[in-house]
């Protein structure tokens, strides 16, 4: 048993006030309506207004905000031309969420290689390896 989850039983649900046998009779009659018990209206939701899509000199704008924010936490200063290269070579940037089409890629499969072990790797050290990974593709992206 892992340490971040634990079964609850029935005695210590009911000292919860949680009365399970309830809850079930109560699914078990419950309409087919669908909604019945639900304090939000299910109803269709209008679609939301047509926006017009920010012009390529508002996202250039945004862009270069945030490098002048990466400049001001740490960035280094003579890499910042070969950082503007990077963030303009690809059509990547939005300013709000729209209904772009999907990404036509291939589906990421991933395999363990033959006689490979699968282990279980906590959190932390996981995080902390990405960390260096970016940090090290960024570097090794602006030489």
């Amino acid at each position: 048993m892992d340490d971040d989850e634990f079964i609850i039983g029935r005695d210590l649900l009911a000292t919860l006030g949680i009365d399970v046998d309830r809850q079930l009779e109560q699914l078990a009659t419950h309409r087919d309506d669908e909604t019945s018990g639900d304090p939000f209206s299910l109803e269709a939701d209008e679609p939301p207004a047509e926006r017009q899509a920010a012009t390529d000199d508002e996202v250039r704008a945004a862009v270069e905000v945030l490098i002048e924010r990466a400049l001001q936490h740490g960035f280094p200063p003579d890499k910042v031309d070969k950082l503007r290269l990077i963030v303009f070579a690809y059509d990547v940037w939005r300013l709000e969420l729209r209904d772009d089409p999907p990404a036509r890629v291939p589906p990421l499969e991933v395999r363990l290689k033959e006689g490979a072990n699968h282990r279980n790797v906590s959190l932390a050290n996981t995080l902390r390896t990405f960390d260096n990974f970016y940090v090290n593709l960024t570097n090794n992206l602006l030489t």
